[in-house]
């Protein structure tokens, strides 16, 4: 019986021998996709050899990756990393078929078809009044009471949503990637306030800057001023979940030469997060999951109720929104500048604005021939 994580240094060895750049992204991402596989296996109790290995497994997978919040596009890209390496394992001998293409195994999986540009997430201009005027709502009551920290997470969480509204950045540019160590969240040394820019390690996988609209830049400035961060290497988004912290702190400290009484005597009648700023240890930055159980909170709190099949506002749905603003305003090519896509794409993911366009001008055509 084979393990399923023991040839997978096989299988990604193998694909590196294609062509030069190509395999070198591929192996990349496909290692993270397939270690997120693995552990999915591992954390849920199911097989981790091929032998009992079964197309329900492969289902309970799909499905989820679909409950993540990603694209459709984003979503069946990783599960067929995951079906890639089934079909080497059906070549090796250790699977009879690929089970990751059965029919039972793919159904939880977004529809690569069936589903139009206009049918995904996109927030509405009233989605992003309701969302901005609650958090805008929760800062000022936070300033009201004593709670430092309070006026701070307000401040932070107020931070993201205007990000995430207005400029059209990806989640996993701002926020730290749990599967990829390059991601660990932007920092306060890649924010321009003055000349409203952010930069970001983009999805080409080099660094690019993203423009920052007016609405966005009051709420971080606000925010910063409030969290007066020790120095530019913190993240923008900094976590405040307690035992993260703490061990932050101890390794911080222990690898300055701190021992266990000086570590106790900084941290005394201090909070964690209190301990951080004041000796600058840099807390890791808030994830993308983390980042979209903040929407998902807020939007409980807030009691938006959405009109889809979706429960909350999604991140990849502010980018979304964000662009239906610059297609319909600027067109296609400045909306592709502007979020870091294709033209090819944006006309892609953007079909139901050009669609829509092109019935008015041919409803002005028919009542023009028609009156005559």
């Amino acid at each position: 019986m084979t393990r399923i994580d023991a040839v997978v240094d096989d299988f990604l060895a193998d694909k590196g021998k294609g062509r030069g750049g190509e395999s070198g992204n591929y192996r990349r991402d496909a290692a993270r996709e397939l270690d997120r596989f693995v552990s999915f296996l591992d954390d849920e109790n199911r097989p981790t050899e091929f032998d009992d290995l079964s197309p329900s497994d492969l289902r309970a997978y799909a499905r989820q990756l679909a409950r993540q919040g990603w694209t459709a596009g984003t979503v069946r890209t990783y599960y067929a990393y995951v079906s890639s390496f089934c079909g080497w394992a059906v070549r090796e001998g250790f699977l009879p078929e690929n089970i990751a293409q059965r029919r039972e195994a793919t159904e939880p999986l977004p529809a690569e078809n069936g589903r139009t540009s206009g049918d995904q997430q996109a927030w509405s201009p009233a989605d992003r009044r309701a969302l901005t005027s609650f958090v805008d709502e929760r800062v000022r009551e936070a300033f009201a009471g004593e709670d430092s920290r309070a006026a701070i997470a307000a401040c932070r969480d107020r931070a993201l949503v205007y990000l995430l509204s207005y400029s059209g950045v990806r989640g996993a540019e701002v926020l730290a990637d749990r599967n990829d160590d390059r991601r660990d969240g932007v920092r306060w040394r890649d924010v321009e306030l003055d000349d409203r820019y952010l930069t970001v390690f983009a999805k080409k996988q080099r660094f690019d800057d993203r423009g920052l609209p007016e609405p966005v830049v009051n709420p971080i400035r606000r925010y910063r001023t409030e969290l007066d961060p020790p120095s530019d290497d913190w993240p923008v988004f900094p976590t405040f979940h307690r035992p993260t912290l703490a061990d932050r702190i101890e390794t911080e400290l222990a690898d300055r030469g701190y021992d266990d009484a000086a570590i106790a005597d900084a941290r005394a009648d201090r909070t964690v997060f209190e301990t951080c700023l004041a000796l600058d240890v840099a807390p890791p930055s808030i994830t993308t999951d983390a980042g979209r159980r903040i929407l998902r909170r807020l939007c409980d709190e807030a009691d938006i109720n959405l009109d889809d099949d979706n429960d909350y506002l999604q991140p990849h749905g502010a980018r979304r929104g964000a662009g239906e603003v610059l297609v319909r305003t600027f067109g296609h090519a400045a909306a592709a500048r502007a979020l870091d896509n294709s033209e090819e794409i944006v006309r892609e993911h953007y079909s139901h604005i050009e669609a829509g366009d092109m019935a008015d001008r041919m409803t002005d055509a028919f009542e023009e021939i028609d009156g005559e």
